[in-house]
């Protein structure tokens, strides 16, 4: 081991005046030129030469071995520029160098984890410098086992090139030049085919072509003109195609199958409507595509009715162990870059009853099941002045429904612009049972309300508003009342393109409305009770006139409202289990009474009664041997009364 003392004067490689204060090597530094650390910290095996040192290989390691050297560090570039280096060297270039730079992954030295487990690992990619210095080839793959080196600037050893996002940009249409791989995967370039002269059918290369060529190119070409008839004659159409069941089986009239590796956008069928240039008209009726089913007019009378017709038939499916990120039947998609549109739809499905003898009728038939997550019917509508994902309307009237759902309908924020109702007949209920022997003020004490907001994620996801929200937790209303709490999982979403934006979440809701009938009880016991204590308080005062006020026979004045509302009572803790403290205030002298009742105001006892003067009293109370429940504390002072709840609960 060798650390450097201070030296300012230094000399490596030619390179004078080097400052080696405080570098640290760990080797024998013996040989040949290497005698003292490099770097701030070198690692030498037995190395002999220093021509791959640099002056601004100092901010990092250096290891050493005969005549290679490599450096990981920083590499000032002046200002505050300290750029990550990784740089290796060799003083020889030729035979048997230039030396590479490996990116080796090896793992348990096990047959069973391949390359990886043998002695040398799996090499996953090298740079390999050419025998003159000027240039390195980077390749991908295991060289080592192929016994070979890059030899491209970019060199992919084997399997396959893939692109993720191509250049975003408008279309090269007016290159001429295009991309080729030769038969050893050398890519190069070519010129595009020349234009041909025939104005008729031709071939270029694979392609076989006709009617494209603009007049002018080469005299008039009548084939820029022509339509093409298959089956019928005059066609009416550019490709006009006619078929007869009659004339031989067949299940459609076109067919075109394309099969696809799976990479990009594939259209089994594209269809593109656009007015002419210049010619200033629009578009008043224009369809991508058009489907009709006439089935009037059969040749026979009698024959049996249709099963089923569709103007368009989508049919998205898959097979064969393969795998779709999304299937669709059918997309439908309208979008405007410029110009005024009033009206703009995805689709437009439509069930029209003109006078036939319909059954039902349906603007749009949807079904998805046999999936993980289902959707019948999945819109969604963003970036408008008014945006709607799902519109209905239907006329005012008993059985009209602008939306009809059977199973649980899911709105994360709603507005109501007229009465909402819930079922409630008495013909769909069964085991109604009055509540009178549920302890409903217990379970309301035990509620606790909240005030809050929902985080950022929640309101993007769930639509929900901002501000200041009050509620409560449904994790602690299940404590207390499981039956208004229900758990649910909150399904993944996904895209168009299948790709996951929202991921399954598990999550929890409150029945609200069911606990309308708990406070509707609730305040019931409430009423019942006071109207009891109300009653008790009447005979006691009558039964005992020493707890009454008294001065000489007559009622004192009532206490000043100031005097009244310093009397107060606090329990503390309440909940409690075994034991509680009642610290009430006398606010002056006067006779003292403490009393225990039921929720339902039995009287259960006097726990103090005394005479007492102006000042603040304690009393602890020993529930070990009371049930748990709700209970009323009072606190009487000359004839002035103050109630409080007390809750017992188990421990």
């Amino acid at each position: 081991m060798r650390l450097m003392g201070t030296n300012t004067t230094g000399s490596i490689n030619g390179y004078t005046a080097l400052n080696l204060s405080g570098h640290l090597g760990l080797g024998a530094f013996t040989s040949g030129l290497v005698n003292q650390p490099f770097s701030l910290l070198h690692l030498d095996a037995g190395g002999f030469q220093d021509s791959g040192f640099r002056p601004w290989m100092q901010s990092g390691m250096t290891i050493t071995r005969q005549s290679d050297q490599s450096y990981f560090g920083l590499k000032d570039e002046g200002g505050a520029s300290n750029h990550t280096v990784i740089a290796w060297s060799d003083n020889t270039l030729v035979h048997p160098g230039p030396d590479r730079l490996k990116f080796i992954f090896v793992a348990d030295n096990t047959a069973a984890n391949g390359v990886a487990g043998q002695l040398n690992g799996l090499e996953a990619a090298r740079f390999t410098p050419d025998s003159v210095g000027n240039q390195t080839f980077f390749g991908v793959g295991d060289w080592l086992t192929a016994g070979s080196d890059p030899t491209e600037r970019v060199d992919l050893l084997n399997g396959r090139l893939r692109i993720r996002q191509l250049p975003t940009g408008a279309e090269a249409n007016t290159l001429d030049k295009y991309m080729v791989v030769d038969n050893s995967g050398v890519v190069n370039w070519r010129h595009l085919p020349p234009s041909t002269t025939n104005c008729y059918w031709n071939s270029s290369g694979t392609n076989l072509l006709t009617a494209y060529q603009p007049v002018g190119s080469n005299g008039t070409c009548p084939d820029r003109s022509w339509k093409i008839g298959i089956g019928m004659n005059p066609p009416q159409y550019k490709l006009d195609i006619r078929h007869s069941q009659l004339d031989g089986p067949a299940l459609g009239g076109l067919r075109m199958e394309l099969r696809t590796n799976g990479a990009g956008w594939t259209n089994g069928m594209y269809s593109y409507v656009i007015p002419d240039p210049g010619s200033g008209s629009e578009l008043k009726y224009a369809n991508a595509v058009w489907g009709r089913v006439d089935n009037a007019g059969k040749a026979q009378p009698g024959l049996p009715d249709d099963e089923l017709s569709r103007g368009v038939y989508g049919s998205s499916s898959t097979s064969q162990n393969l795998y779709l990120k999304a299937s669709q039947g059918v997309a439908g998609a309208a979008s405007a870059t410029s110009g005024h549109v009033t009206l703009l739809y995805g689709g437009t499905f439509m069930g029209l009853n003109n006078g036939a003898d319909v059954a039902q009728a349906y603007g749009v038939n949807a079904e998805a099941k046999n999936g993980t997550v289902n959707y019948g019917v999945r819109a969604m509508a963003s970036g408008g002045l008014i945006n709607y994902g799902v519109f209905g309307s239907a006329t005012v009237d008993t059985n009209s429904w602008a939306g009809y759902f059977q199973g649980k309908v899911r709105a994360t924020n709603y507005m109501m612009a007229a009465q909402y109702y819930t079922y409630s007949d008495a013909s769909i209920k069964t085991g109604v049972e009055s509540l009178q022997d549920v302890d409903v003020l217990a379970k309301l004490e035990a509620l606790v309300p909240r005030r809050y907001q929902y985080s950022p994620a929640a309101r993007q996801r769930f639509g929900l508003p901002a501000g200041e929200q009050f509620g409560f937790v449904a994790q602690e209303v299940e404590a207390t009342l499981p039956e208004l709490v229900v758990a649910s999982i909150m399904p993944a979403e996904l895209d168009s393109t299948g790709e996951v934006v929202y991921p399954e979440m598990d999550i929890k809701a409150v029945n609200y409305q069911g606990l309308i009938s708990l406070l509707v009880k609730g305040h019931q016991q409430q009423q019942a009770t006071i109207a009891a204590m109300q009653q008790q308080l009447a005979q006691c005062c009558a039964a005992d006139p020493g707890m009454a006020p008294q001065d000489n026979g007559n009622p004192k004045d009532a206490p000043a409202p100031e005097d009244v509302q310093e009397q107060r009572l606090v329990i503390q803790p309440n909940p409690f289990t075994d034991h509680t403290t009642l610290e009430y205030y006398v606010p002056q002298a006067g006779k003292v009474s403490l009393s225990i009742s039921t929720s339902d105001g039995k009287p259960m006892g006097t726990l103090r009664e005394e005479q007492a003067e102006a000042g603040a009293y304690t009393y602890e109370w020993n529930t070990s041997k009371l049930a748990s429940g709700t209970y009323f504390c009072t606190y009487m002072l000359d004839g002035a009364v103050v109630v409080k709840r007390a809750v017992k609960v188990v421990r």
